[in-house]
């Protein structure tokens, strides 16, 4: 009975340890896309844009290596991004911008 209580503590603390983190992924990857630049008018609280390629995706977006992404804002773009690893629970992938190009 005292082994099931532990057990029981336990799994409390794990799920109040994950409550309102990020959950991490591992495979950082990079992709490349074309899509139009808005600002991130959402209630998420990261990404300072988002990247919409069609109707039904769209990438939450930073940057801290182009600065300031606001300039791009509104412009068709070829962007690539890095998966940062950093998820809301729930909420979509942040992916920091890399490089951008503005599309004619």
């Amino acid at each position: 009975m005292r082994f099931q209580q532990h057990i029981f503590l336990i799994a409390i603390f794990a799920g109040l340890a994950s409550c309102g983190h990020g959950n991490l992924s591992n495979d950082n990857a990079t992709i490349t896309v074309n899509g139009r630049l808005k600002p991130n008018l959402t209630t998420y609280t990261y990404g300072t844009n988002l990247l919409q390629v069609d109707a039904s995706t769209s990438y939450f977006v930073e940057s801290t290596v182009i600065v300031p992404l606001a300039s791009f804002e509104g412009d068709s773009v070829q962007a690539t991004l890095k998966d940062m690893g950093i998820r809301q629970n729930p909420g979509p992938e942040l992916y920091n911008v890399i490089s951008i190009t503005p599309l004619p």
